[in-house]
């Protein structure tokens, strides 16, 4: 297991209050979205191609402040990082768009922070004290639906027991050689399931959580609306996707405003 350190600058003690906590933590987010877009932009044609699978993916899919985000409202207890069209690429830009975004978020994690209140919401969690780590799947691992994860990347929350225990138990342990989808729906808390039937392969509903960040000064700063995470859900969960997108909703805590898409044309309806 290789991890990428992202050491937190050192503090002395310094306590901060809950709206500055949550003023810093959005500025850091935002120069997350400027570096994965320098990154994205500085690509060759064929480094995009790649990344985006020749076309069929959109850049926008490849960003992953979404899921940052995401994280420290301690919704989910993991992200996994990755270009499954081109894992050459990743170890650049984890080491030039995530890394130095953790040691920023994790100095400010590691501060006291005065009036902030984890219970306001059964689900949201911040501010609050967070330490993100990123390691490297090494081992040869595979899912139903991936069939190797190797090279990958995890995100976790080394102050979250279940976020830790979850990302080494199912993903950086190198004996383990499969993870379920269910696993993976509970560790990076998806709310539907991949179809088991061929009923089920007929009602699956691919869902995106599609964002777009403000300018300090109020300003979008993308004219368009682009992918925070995504997944997929089969027709009679829908009802979950409801509970599921208000509690995501949160993001707006950080200047993040989000819009749920969901493409039902996958589904076949009886004649």
């Amino acid at each position: 297991m290789a991890t990428a350190q992202a050491q937190p600058h050192q503090t002395s003690g310094t306590t901060i209050g809950r709206d500055e906590a949550i003023r810093r933590t959005t500025r850091i987010l935002r120069q997350l979205y400027h570096r994965e877009r320098r990154w994205l932009a500085s690509r060759s044609p064929e480094q995009t191609a790649l990344l985006t699978q020749q076309g069929q993916l959109s850049l926008s899919e490849q960003l992953h402040y979404g899921e940052l985000a995401f994280m420290l409202l301690r919704l989910k207890p993991c992200a996994i990082i990755d270009f499954q069209g081109d894992r050459s690429q990743l170890r650049d830009y984890i080491a030039r768009a995530i890394i130095p975004t953790l040691r920023d978020l994790n100095t400010l994690g590691a501060l006291d922070i005065v009036g902030g209140n984890c219970t306001e919401s059964p689900d949201v969690c911040f501010p609050r004290r967070f330490c993100l780590t990123c390691s490297r799947i090494d081992g040869q691992l595979a899912s139903p639906e991936v069939s190797s994860w190797t090279g990958a990347y995890v995100l976790y929350d080394e102050t979250w027991p279940e976020s830790v225990i979850w990302a080494k138990e199912h993903l950086l342990d190198p004996a383990r050689t499969t993870v379920s989808e269910d696993e993976l729906a509970r560790g990076l808390d998806y709310p539907g399931s991949i179809p088991k039937t061929p009923e089920d392969m007929r009602s699956i509903i691919p869902v995106s959580y599609l964002g777009r960040m403000k300018c300090e000064n109020g300003e979008w700063m993308s004219d368009r609306w682009e992918c925070l995470t995504s997944f997929v859900v089969l027709e009679r969960e829908l009802p979950q996707i409801a509970i599921h997108r208000i509690r995501y909703q949160e993001i707006r805590m950080f200047d993040i405003e989000m819009q749920v898409n969901m493409d039902t044309s996958m589904i076949e309806f009886p004649m």
